[in-house]
């Protein structure tokens, strides 16, 4: 009977273990993003920055002012405001994360991206990405943060789905400049 005992004490245990350890928050989760997911056409609002991302397009040529590329280009228009402070508002975290890797916003062309934002008066713009030819479509996850180092910051994460984007011979940057809105 002791012996029983022993058994169904140390199974409790272990089971006990295995829930503690399941529900044990991973070692980075103190320092975790906070994501705010959002659609097209829809604000998101993260602790000082505020983003709506009014269309995604694909073109296998882009332009802005002056200068053009060739290549495999997915175009973001959007509209940025700062919330509650500008001191140090700028987009400079903008990615595109599909089929495992991660791409940054270019900088070859004049974009929003880490234009200064302003409290309340959004800007308004576009940001562009260049992906290798392999990629031609498949889900991806764009996002947006104020600082390269997102921990403890909000995040504005939009899903997309690179299939649904028509893929058109030219695209246009939009000007960098306030909202009409």
């Amino acid at each position: 009977m002791r012996r029983a005992a022993a058994w169904a004490v140390g199974a409790g245990l272990v089971g006990v273990a295995w829930g503690v350890a399941a529900f044990t928050p991973a070692d980075d989760a103190s320092e975790a993003p906070f994501p705010v997911s959002v659609a097209v056409g829809e604000r998101g609002e993260g602790r000082n920055v505020a983003i709506t991302v009014e269309d995604i397009r694909r073109a296998a040529n882009v332009s802005a002012e002056g200068w053009s590329a060739k290549g495999n280009w997915v175009v973001v228009d959007l509209d940025a405001a700062a919330v509650t402070s500008e001191s140090g508002t700028a987009l400079r975290l903008i990615t595109l994360e599909t089929a495992g890797r991660i791409f940054s916003a270019s900088e070859r062309p004049e974009s929003l991206a880490a234009q200064p934002l302003a409290v309340g008066i959004p800007r308004s713009g576009s940001v562009a990405f260049e992906l290798p030819d392999d990629i031609e479509g498949g889900d991806a996850v764009l996002t947006f943060g104020l600082s390269t180092d997102p921990r403890l910051d909000s995040l504005i994460v939009l899903q997309v789905d690179l299939d649904e984007i028509e893929v058109q011979t030219d695209a246009e940057l939009r000007p960098t400049g306030w909202a009409q809105r």
